[in-house]
């Protein structure tokens, strides 16, 4: 009997795991792509990060409501609903840049075409994420929970680790080739997710809520005092990343003359290797040396802030890269302690609402980093990487909070 329960559980990890890093190996590939592929359409630096922003704000409203959702439709259901959006809304801005790379779209009409596919794309892949961290919180007891969703984040880097990767190689085909990859690949992980996933272990609730009742309730999340400063800490740590990854791509480009092709291969090594650099750190200070999310937070800060100052005194490409692997593992620190933090706040019944919330973070970092990093890069290439140095004065306030209180489990 044990031994059948480790095997489903096994089970259970594996393909949870996977389904998140394939998620985030096309998130990863497409912020690799975007600074080029908006180059090669002509687009201005700051309607790339508008597209940037507008999926995000969709994805966080979304995540919360997808996360309430999953407490009756169920894990499994909403996981497979977000894999299928996420391959279908890829399709779509890969047919979308397409038509700009041929002329066919230019202007205006393009770029309202690839904000309305992203967004369209957001509104449903944000599901994904939400549903794979009530999955784990309903599989771990209180004491497993920063290691599981230690395990969670080891799983995003992985994806962040090959996707670059995959992308600059496949970019050599075409610049737009490795959106199709990600669509095919992310619909066959659908498709595993929905044969193999055995349902979570969860009690779901007896009545199913309206439409209205539901958006209501998942975005009720956002002024619950129980999460407000994980929510903010959350929040700063991805801006200080977005307004890091979605300028480096440019600067690539003009502070060493390179041509969108080499540019985008470029940032696609330095994120890879700063995934590397995050998932050895959660691999080590998260799983076998256990650290308390506490402690994770603290440490993120200051390694994020260090990548910050490289960056603003950085003249070399190596010096920028070491900049980037800060920031990864100060990520890497940051992510798993933030979802974490917030599973233990509530009880069981309240599981996918509040996944969906931690899940949001990343997402409500990027409405205003890609936007106000390119507007501040188009002024000065070094300020996006000041106002994150500013960020860090509220940031250490916060993080020092929650050490001090640290968060009760629930049981």
């Amino acid at each position: 009997m044990n031994s059948s329960k480790r095997t489903a559980s096994t089970l259970q990890h594996s393909i949870l795991l996977m389904a998140v890093a394939a998620t985030a190996l096309g998130q990863t590939l497409v912020f690799t792509l975007l600074p080029s592929l908006g180059r090669a359409t002509g687009m201005a630096e700051m309607e790339v990060g508008l597209i940037i922003s507008c999926s995000a704000l969709i994805f966080a409203l979304a995540s919360p409501v997808w996360g309430t959702m999953s407490e009756s439709l169920g894990r499994k259901t909403v996981l497979v609903i977000g894999l299928t959006g996420y391959s279908l809304g890829t399709l779509m801005f890969a047919l979308v840049f397409q038509a700009g790379l041929k002329g066919w779209m230019t202007g205006g009409l393009l770029l309202a075409g690839l904000v309305l596919s992203r967004m369209l794309q957001a509104a449903i892949m944000a599901a994904t994420p939400a549903a794979a961290a009530a999955y784990t919180a309903d599989i771990t007891t209180p004491a497993q929970r920063t290691q599981g969703m230690g395990r969670i984040g080891a799983a995003n880097n992985l994806g962040t680790v090959v996707g670059p990767v995959s992308g600059g190689i496949l970019a050599a085909v075409t610049l737009v080739f490795p959106l199709y990859a990600v669509s095919v690949l992310t619909a066959l992980m659908a498709v595993g997710t929905a044969i193999f996933l055995p349902p979570s272990p969860q009690v779901r609730t007896r009545h199913t809520l309206g439409l209205v009742q539901t958006l209501k309730k998942g975005l009720g999340a956002y002024a619950d005092p129980r999460l407000r400063d994980l929510l903010m800490t959350g929040v700063m740590l991805f801006m200080s990343f977005a307004l890091i990854q979605q300028t480096l791509g440019f600067l690539f480009q003009d502070h060493f003359h390179m041509s969108p092709q080499a540019a985008a291969r470029t940032l696609g090594m330095t994120m890879m290797a700063a995934a590397i650099t995050s998932l050895s750190g959660q691999i080590i200070v998260v799983q076998w040396l256990r650290a308390p999310a506490t402690l994770l937070i603290a440490m993120a800060v200051p390694a994020i802030g260090g990548g910050a100052l490289l960056l603003w005194l950085a003249q070399s490409q190596l010096v920028m890269s070491a900049a980037v692997l800060l920031v990864g593992l100060g990520l890497g620190f940051g992510m798993p302690a933030i979802m974490s933090l917030a599973s233990l706040r509530v009880g069981h019944e309240e599981q996918g609402r509040v996944a969906g919330l931690a899940s949001a973070c990343p997402a409500l970092g990027f409405i205003l980093g890609p936007l106000v990093g390119t507007g501040l890069y188009t002024l000065d290439h070094r300020w996006p990487y000041l106002l994150v140095m500013v960020l860090l004065l509220p940031l250490s306030l916060l993080a020092w909070r929650l050490v001090r209180s640290s968060a009760t489990p629930v049981e």
